[in-house]
């Protein structure tokens, strides 16, 4: 029964050993959290003016390039709208020519 109850005893002995460790280490990082927030504030307010000029630069550089976006899907669709149209002008021709045509001989004569 001695091994049992000393196997015991070391349990609970570790058991306490890792509960002060995991409070020790809460404490130490609690410790070093306040001790390094005056250097967290005062790099922050350096690098405030830093983080706003790269706020402005992304966001006019996302201006530009949906300006440049819409202006390049205009010429695309007008493209696409010519390469339709042109191949058919010589058949537009030829359909208003007859139109012409027909509606030029059915003009009533002057008498």
């Amino acid at each position: 029964m001695g091994g049992l109850s000393a196997l015991l005893g070391f349990a609970v002995i570790g058991g306490v050993f890792l509960a002060a460790a995991a409070v020790f280490w809460v404490l130490l990082r609690a410790m070093l959290w306040l001790v390094l927030l005056p250097f967290r504030i005062l790099f922050w307010l350096l690098l405030l003016p830093l983080l706003i000029l790269k706020t402005v630069l992304l966001s006019v550089g996302g201006l530009l390039l949906g300006l440049l976006f819409v202006v390049g899907s205009v010429f695309v669709v007008l493209g696409l709208a010519l390469a339709v149209i042109v191949p058919l002008l010589p058949i537009v021709f030829l359909v208003t020519v007859t139109w012409a045509l027909v509606r030029l001989m059915k003009r009533p004569a002057t008498t």
